[in-house]
């Protein structure tokens, strides 16, 4: 029962420590993974934006005011903890 249960894990092991293979993602060999900080940094400055432009308006209760100034509020303070921790962390 144990060589078969150390089978198993032998086999989940191989499959877990897998390559990625150069032809399938090509853009491994030169680094490349899909991201844009910089364009995902202003995005969401515009997206913030607009959730406090979206205050002016013809609504007349206050739920929406509450849900936009949450939001936008949230989004600036994700926006500034990014900012802080990219600028710092050079020093840890």
């Amino acid at each position: 029962m144990a060589t078969q249960q150390s089978a198993e894990l032998e086999k989940h092991d191989a499959h877990a420590h897998h390559a990625t293979d150069p032809h399938a993602e090509p853009s491994e060999a030169w680094g490349w993974h899909g991201e844009f900080p910089r364009a995902t940094r202003a995005a969401g400055w515009i997206c913030a934006a607009i959730m406090f432009i979206m205050l002016i308006g013809n609504h007349r209760g206050w739920n929406e005011d509450v849900w936009l100034i949450v939001l936008g509020s949230g989004m600036v303070g994700v926006l500034l903890l990014d900012k802080v921790r990219r600028r710092t962390s050079w020093r840890r």
